[in-house]
C-alpha cells in the first residue's frame, strides 16, 4: 500500500515542457561609430565604380616680396586619397515549412531584425578597428585614464587645427567607469549638472560629446582602443547599405533571407583621430 503521494519520476510522461512566448534574445552591443565618421563621400558613390579618389588640396603659403625679382609662384604636388569599395559581407537563413509551423514561439519572425543587426555590426566594428592605426596614441595599456592622457588628446587634435565642431570621445565601458573618477567629468565646477543625477547621457569632456560601445576592438588581446577624434579623421562609404531579399527555397521546403552590404572605410586626415589606450 502506497504510503506517499505519487512523485514526479513515475509521473514524468505527463509533465511536459512549457514554451515561453517569447524569447531571450542575444544582447547587442552599441553601434556608434558609424554615425560619428564622415559619411560625405557617399554621394559620390551613387554612380557606381569600386574607388573614390579624393584630391587633396595642399596648403598654399605666403612669401616674402622682393621686387628685384619675379615673385615664386605656387607649384606644390596635389596629392589624393583613395576609398576603396572593397568591403563587401553577407548573411542568411533559411528555415523549413515544418519547422516554421512547430516552432513556438516563432524563429522566423525575429531572423530579419536579426540578419539587420548583424551587417550593421560588421561596418561599426570594421571602423573601430583603425581606431588603434591614427599616429597619436595617449594612455598606457592596462592603466586607468586620467585628466592628463584626456588633456594630452585633446592637445593632438588642438596642435593639428581639427575643428573643434564634430569632434567626440568614444570609450568601452571600463573607461567610462574610468571617467566617472575624475573631476573633470563629474564636478559641476566644470560640467554643470553632475552624471550621478542625470546619468551618462550628454555627457561633454571640453566640450565635445562621449560616447560608450561594447564594440571597440580588443587590441593586443585585452585593451578596447577607444578615441577623440574629429569626424574627418575617417570616412566611411556604404555603397550597397543593408539590402534583403526574402525568397523561397523550393527544393527544400524552405523560407530564406539574404542580406548583403558593400561599403569602404579610410583614414582621411591621420591627424585628427588619437588613440586613447585603455585598461581592459
Amino acid at each position: 500500500m502506497a504510503t506517499a503521494p505519487i512523485t514526479a519520476t513515475n509521473l514524468a510522461n505527463y509533465i511536459g515542457t512549457v514554451m515561453s512566448k517569447d524569447v531571450q534574445m542575444f544582447v547587442e552591443s552599441n553601434l556608434v561609430l558609424g554615425g560619428l565618421v564622415d559619411r560625405s563621400y557617399e554621394q559620390d558613390a551613387r554612380q557606381g565604380g569600386n574607388v573614390i579618389q579624393v584630391p587633396k588640396f595642399a596648403e598654399i603659403s605666403a612669401n616674402a616680396v622682393n621686387t628685384a625679382a619675379d615673385m615664386t609662384l605656387y607649384d606644390t604636388l596635389q596629392n589624393k586619397a583613395l576609398i576603396n569599395l572593397d568591403q563587401a559581407y553577407d548573411i542568411g537563413v533559411a528555415i523549413d515549412d515544418i519547422n516554421q509551423m512547430q516552432t513556438n514561439p516563432k524563429y522566423w519572425s525575429r531572423v530579419r531584425d536579426a540578419c539587420s543587426y548583424g551587417l550593421i555590426k560588421q561596418i561599426d566594428s570594421a571602423t573601430a578597428g583603425y581606431i588603434n592605426g591614427f599616429s597619436q596614441a595617449v594612455g598606457t595599456e592596462g592603466s586607468a585614464l586620467t585628466e592628463d592622457v584626456m588633456l594630452a588628446a585633446y592637445e593632438y587634435l588642438n596642435t593639428a587645427n581639427a575643428p573643434v565642431t564634430d569632434r567626440c570621445w568614444i570609450f568601452d565601458p571600463e573607461s567610462v567607469t574610468d571617467l566617472m573618477k575624475l573631476d573633470m567629468f563629474v564636478k559641476a565646477d566644470y560640467v554643470g549638472d553632475v552624471p550621478w543625477k542625470t546619468g551618462f547621457t550628454g555627457r561633454k569632456i571640453l566640450g565635445s560629446p562621449v560616447y560608450l560601445t561594447t564594440n571597440l576592438e580588443a587590441i593586443n588581446t585585452n585593451y578596447h582602443g577607444a578615441t577623440y577624434m574629429h569626424k574627418e579623421a575617417l570616412a566611411l562609404v556604404v555603397q550597397i547599405p543593408p539590402k534583403f531579399e526574402v525568397w523561397r527555397w523550393e527544393l527544400r521546403h524552405s523560407d530564406a533571407i539574404s542580406g548583403i552590404v558593400l561599403y569602404g572605410i579610410e583614414e582621411m586626415r591621420d591627424t585628427f583621430g588619437c588613440w586613447i589606450k585603455t585598461r581592459s
